[in-house]
């Protein structure tokens, strides 16, 4: 009998895994990609260009 697919994709894996999507991170801590994601997305948020109407009102301004 041949071996599932899925448990030969599972083989193929070289990081260390606790099943499910966690894999081990740092020091040995779980991580998951999907959980906690509020730093990454406030990092996002607070490195946004202004609006072109504030570019607009503050090159006015220095005129």
């Amino acid at each position: 009998m041949e071996p599932s697919f899925a448990s030969l994709l599972k083989k193929q894996s070289p990081s260390m895994h606790y099943g499910h999507g966690w894999i081990v991170g740092e020091k040995g801590q779980r991580w998951h990609p999907s959980r906690d994601q509020s730093a990454l997305l406030n990092s996002l948020r607070n490195s946004a260009k202004p609006s072109l109407v504030s570019r607009i009102k503050l090159f006015l301004e220095s005129v």
